[in-house]
């Protein structure tokens, strides 16, 4: 038996050319009695239309992150339950596929992995269970996690996407 209700949070496709650190999906508890689990993190870099061009020899460092702040922009995501029958989750999402326009504070990483910057690098990577990374219960907008990008020199027409696996 689960011993949550597991969801999947996907960020769609995201346009980041930038140096400076962006979140690709930035989440919260959305109550003070709600907290939720981090339970696998995937990351790609897609070969996206408008002939994309990437830096010779560049990476992509991606950070999950404790954040505050004030979300301003973004997409609304709905997460997916990996059951049917359960509830909607409780937790709230924005993702970068619409502008994210003021990024969050950034507090204590809890995890990175820097991939090679072009077409089709990936980086999948579950938890081990009874290790997932807890997002406290918070009734504050924009207190949570965020999943960040940081490339080491911004590519052109670049994509990319990720999902984070998590548990209510």
């Amino acid at each position: 038996m689960s011993l949550g209700r597991l969801y999947t949070a996907d960020s769609g496709v995201c346009a980041l050319a930038t140096t400076t650190p962006s979140a690709l999906l930035w989440a919260w508890p959305g109550a003070a009695t709600v907290t939720l689990d981090i339970a696998a993190i995937r990351i790609g870099i897609l070969a996206s239309g408008g002939t994309p061009s990437y830096p010779s020899n560049g990476s992509v460092q991606i950070q999950l992150c404790r954040v505050t702040g004030t979300i301003t922009g973004g997409a609304s995501v709905t997460p997916n339950p990996m059951n049917s029958s359960d509830i909607a989750a409780n937790s709230v999402w924005k993702s970068a596929s619409t502008a994210i326009t003021v990024q969050p504070t950034l507090g204590v990483v809890l995890w990175q992995q820097e991939i090679p910057f072009t077409a089709g690098a990936n980086w999948a990577e579950y938890v081990t269970p009874g290790m997932e990374w807890r997002v406290p219960a918070s009734g504050t907008a924009g207190t949570g996690i965020a999943l960040m990008t940081t490339q080491s020199s911004a590519g052109t027409n670049t994509a990319f996407t990720a999902e984070l696996v998590f548990a209510e």
